[in-house]
């Protein structure tokens, strides 16, 4: 047994006693805030929304599809854990970690036949496809012009990916977030983005990242002021972009909006509700509220947000999935 402190000792092992119980109490308290925020922000696999047709889970693991039919078979049967919704075409994790595709594959971003693999999340960008391996390192297929999707992949220990038009940004276990692709307006820094991030999304031209203290950095093209350089302050849970506008999810449930809002895609006053997912298309807005309904704003001239009454019955007639399994 070592003796007990003297002097000056007594006084740096009361200190050390003190910021260890500190930490602890730190640790204790945060420790919800944080699990809650990194569980709500993947829930945002259950919904997608593209630039003419949106999807999301149902209970059963089926996918409800609306809007323009995107060319090509639409799954609606089977065990889905996860969709994506690109330009013109859409991915859908299944639960055996394949990807099946379909819409729109004139540049191999969807392939007729399923992607095989040990797959744990999807990303769909304008003509290009992602998905995140079990071991952390990103696939990609489809356009890769701008080098968006290299054929052999991205090595890394990645958690989270998401694809722009023609860009692409991984989440590393770290914080940090690695990017390749199109840069003409920075949203995809070479050098990646140094942070304690727990989020990411991709747009058009911009990219965004939840910070673990809940506010936002924004990078890339701000021409309608959807990815204000100094980014967002506030206590959100979930993020997501589309062309020109931007959806946060804040922890009370409620939705804040910012960028372009012709066609009501981005109400400046947000939108009040107890939602916990969020998802941007080209020019309209989804969510998902607590109780399993959805709701839509902004352009509906395919049917991709239908806000009339019967339309909106029909489409939660079945309750979605509020919660996205972990593979």
């Amino acid at each position: 047994m070592s003796p007990p402190p003297l002097g000056d000792d007594v006084d740096d092992a009361l200190r050390d006693a003190a910021i260890a119980i500190w930490r602890e109490w730190l640790v204790a308290i945060h420790r919800p805030r944080r699990t809650k925020r990194l569980q709500t922000a993947r829930n945002n696999a259950i919904l997608a929304a593209g630039t003419r047709h949106s999807l999301a889970l149902r209970h059963d693991g089926s996918i409800a599809i609306w809007g323009l039919g995107v060319f090509g078979e639409t799954p609606r049967d089977g065990k889905f854990v996860a969709v994506d919704a690109g330009h013109l075409h859409s991915l859908a994790l299944r639960v055996d970690g394949s990807v099946l595709c379909w819409g729109h594959n004139t540049h191999g971003q969807a392939p007729p036949d399923a992607v095989e693999g040990d797959f744990t999340a999807i990303a769909a960008g304008e003509l290009h496809s992602l998905a995140l391996r079990r071991d952390g390192s990103v696939a990609c297929w489809g356009c890769d012009s701008y080098g968006q999707a290299p054929p052999e992949g991205v090595p890394g220990d990645f958690v989270a990916i998401a694809a722009g038009a023609y860009h692409s940004i991984a989440l590393q276990r770290d914080g940090s977030i690695a990017c390749w692709g199109r840069n003409i307006e920075g949203q995809t820094p070479p050098d990646g983005i140094p942070g304690d991030f727990v989020a990411i999304t991709a747009g058009t031209w911009n990219s965004m990242a939840l910070r673990r203290d809940g506010s936002i950095a924004c990078l890339g093209g701000n021409g309608h002021k959807q990815a204000p350089p100094d980014g967002v302050e506030g206590n959100f849970v979930a993020i997501a972009v589309g062309r020109f506008h931007s959806l946060a999810l804040r922890r009370d449930g409620s939705i804040a909006c910012w960028g372009n809002d012709d066609e009501g895609e981005a109400p400046s006053d947000g939108v009040p509700g107890d939602f916990v997912a969020i998802a941007a298309g080209t020019f309209h807005s989804l969510a998902l509220r607590r109780d399993g309904s959805i709701v839509c704003w902004g352009e509906n001239n395919f049917g991709q947000a239908p806000v009339e009454a019967t339309q909106v019955a029909e489409l939660n007639a079945t309750p979605f999935t509020t919660e996205v399994p972990i593979l």
